[in-house]
């Protein structure tokens, strides 16, 4: 939680992507969450855990909790405020949160117990519908295909709309129904996807990857 607005910034360190939840719920942070003093709420990913960081020159594994904590503020202010203006300050901070799912930092093995964000390959057609074969039962949450494709409250909220949907068709033909947003895909991006393709089917590597 911060004192002032945030900017979405990714950090190469550890390879965390931020966001400003206020902008995505829209709701405000200092009017319906705490006491007032917080203005946003800055939610983060942390993508890679086995590179050192900018802080401790630990990976993420080898920290401690407070640790991990640290360091990522102090890789998102190197990010934000890379550009001569100060976006974050360290009194800015009122207190933070992590998912209790990251389980022994710090220790021989840390673990988290629920790391899938995006789906294993090869799953999607696997995975159920929020339409059934049972005229009335639906389904609903992050497993069921959606064109999001993410375990993520968006692929959750995607199914939810679609179970809706197929609970009218059922049930009120002429009512409204909910809008499915389709996820962007990028036309540019189309020629390097069937490369890829073409390259993993070959078992060749990535054009882009250096490892």
């Amino acid at each position: 939680m911060c004192r002032t607005p945030c900017a979405a910034s990714p950090s190469p360190a550890t390879r965390t992507a931020s966001t400003a939840t206020s902008a995505a719920v829209r709701r405000s942070c200092s009017r319906d969450y705490g006491d007032g003093q917080a203005h946003e709420c800055l939610s983060t990913i942390i993508s890679e855990w086995d590179k050192p960081g900018i802080l401790y020159g630990k990976t993420a594994r080898e920290c401690t909790k407070d640790e991990i904590v640290a360091e990522l503020w102090a890789q998102l202010k190197d990010g934000l405020n890379d550009s001569g203006k100060t976006a974050l300050r360290d009194e800015d901070r009122l207190g933070w949160f992590m998912d209790p799912a990251v389980t022994g930092l710090g220790g021989p093995d840390p673990q988290n117990r629920e790391q899938l964000l995006i789906h294993p390959t090869g799953t999607l057609y696997h995975r159920p519908s929020a339409r059934t074969a049972v005229p009335n039962f639906f389904l609903t949450g992050d497993y069921v295909r959606t064109d999001v494709d993410l375990a993520t409250m968006e692929g959750a909220n995607e199914s939810a709309r679609r179970a809706v949907n197929a609970l009218l068709d059922a049930d009120s033909p002429g009512a409204e129904r909910c809008h499915i947003w389709e996820l962007f895909r990028p036309p540019e991006m189309e020629p390097l996807k069937r490369v890829d393709e073409v390259r993993y089917q070959l078992g060749l590597p990535n054009t882009f990857d250096l490892g």
